[in-house]
């Protein structure tokens, strides 16, 4: 039996991206809060947030 692999292809059951995500947080701070209608800016804190949880680590090392 013959298996196929393509380079750079997500699977099937890939993860949205991370703009999918800041953009449904961006709409539902939006929707929720009338005195932040500024879209472009829930859209900015929220891919902030993201981008920190999934790409940077706050282990602590102490260097002697």
């Amino acid at each position: 039996m013959y298996t196929a692999y393509f380079q750079e292809e997500l699977p099937l059951d890939h993860e949205p991206s991370l703009d999918h995500w800041a953009r449904l947080i961006a709409d539902g701070e939006t929707e929720e809060d009338d005195h932040s209608s500024d879209w472009d800016y829930e859209y900015e804190q929220a891919w902030h947030s993201l981008d920190a949880e999934f790409n940077y680590t706050y282990e602590y090392k102490e260097i002697v």
